[in-house]
């Protein structure tokens, strides 16, 4: 458990701010204040939460890291705070350098009743994770159990800075459009969850998690849709995952991980039958124009590469095609992109018979010089002598190139 020093969680009333609602909540710690708000739309209101459990989810990496053990000056579900305690073991065991368990205690500790029908909400981004999962819910699509999804919120704050206003407007009419054509409301918040000084890829899971609970006044269920499949949690840590993101729960308000069972691949040859919801999509976080895909960075390429790799035209949401260039040369790529992005383009690509094709050989020369970078920075004395580096590179390059 946490140091002598007792953080706190201090939920405030809500107000109005610029038309919208402003519900938010400070946490206190020996190392500073840190006030964290949502945003949303009037018509919403009813749909809001009386509990802190939202906040508490939203905090609670924030508390890990402090160190404290936390006062939350609110009304908060127990079998939160009971899931709470393993979600924090999981996450203490994983980086024990940077997280330490800390008990949770609230002024009131009561669940929720729930007295409405069960129904669904979705965190939505456009991109081709939560597109999957709105689309397989509403259309139930590879699951006979589909959830009675009724709803996705997408957050302004998270992959779009909250001073981009124009930047959200576009996208979330991208993004609108296309779930409109499911049936489904969308709900907007915007938030300063990224000014809290916790790492994003961390936290990203919980951040989710605490906006689709701001809901579950009408919600019983959140859906934070999956963009690492099951098969790939051998050796990686993800801030939304499987094993986590169910800690998150609480009696009254479920938090599924859903889509794991699929990779991307397969998830863009479902959604092909969508063609509303393609040619919308967005999966760039790049671009300045944060409603368009540029097309250039690497998460543009893994995405269009994927349709490619289907037989498949890119979808009108990309306004060019990648060039071989482009593909040879992508990089520094992380462990995780390579496995789950770019190795299954590559088996795909074998089982069509089309591995020999210069844009595949030009993939798999940047798959196999970023694996080989990939496992010289682990050894920092080696990586520390550039002409070494650069003479493993070259090899690996010149080598596909003479194939």
């Amino acid at each position: 458990m946490g140091t002598c020093a007792v953080a706190e969680i201090v939920i405030e009333d809500p107000t109005r701010v610029e038309e919208r609602i402003e519900v938010a909540a400070r946490f206190i710690s020996s190392s500073g204040t840190w006030r964290l708000w949502y945003r949303v739309e009037e018509e919403r209101a009813a749909d809001l939460t009386q509990s802190a459990d939202a906040f508490v989810r939203a905090f609670i990496h924030l508390a890990m890291q402090a160190g404290e053990d936390v006062v939350i000056h609110g009304e908060v579900s127990p079998s939160l705070l009971a899931n709470l305690e393993l979600f924090q073991q999981a996450w203490c065991a994983w980086i024990p350098q940077r997280y330490q368990q800390v008990e949770l205690r609230a002024r009131s500790e009561k669940e929720s009743t729930s007295l409405f029908r069960p129904a669904a909400i979705s965190g939505f981004t456009g991109g081709v994770d939560s597109c999957f999962t709105a689309y397989r819910h509403t259309r139930a699509i590879t699951t006979r159990y589909p959830l009675p999804l009724k709803a996705v919120v997408m957050a302004h704050g998270f992959d779009i800075p909250v001073e981009d206003k124009e930047g959200f407007l576009r996208a979330s009419e991208k993004a609108e459009r296309q779930v409109r054509a499911l049936g489904l409301q969308m709900f907007r918040v915007e938030t300063n969850f990224r000014e809290l000084p916790v790492n994003w890829v961390h936290a990203f899971g919980s951040a989710v998690a605490s906006v689709l609970a701001l809901f579950s006044g009408r919600f019983d269920t959140g859906l934070i849709a999956s963009g690492v499949p099951y098969a790939a949690y051998r050796t990686i840590v993800e801030g939304s995952n499987p094993l986590t993101d169910p800690l998150l729960s609480s009696d009254s308000f479920r938090v599924i991980c859903d889509g794991a069972g699929f990779g991307r691949i397969e998830k863009i040859e479902i959604l092909s039958q969508w063609q509303e919801g393609l040619n919308d999509l967005r999966v760039c976080s790049r671009n300045l124009i944060r409603y368009e895909n540029c097309c250039v960075c690497e998460k543009c390429i893994r995405n269009m590469l994927s349709f490619r790799v289907l037989g498949l035209d890119p979808p009108r949401c990309f306004d060019r095609d990648v060039t071989e260039k482009q593909i040879r040369n992508l990089g520094p790529l992380k462990e995780l992109i390579l496995e789950v992005g770019y190795r299954p383009i590559l088996q795909r690509a074998k089982e069509q018979g089309i591995e020999k094709e210069p844009w595949v050989r030009a993939l798999r020369t940047a798959f196999r010089r970023n694996r080989w970078s990939s496992r010289i920075a682990r050894t920092r004395i080696l990586w520390r002598l550039p002409r070494l580096k650069r003479r493993v590179m070259s090899l690996f390059s010149r080598g596909d190139r003479s194939r």
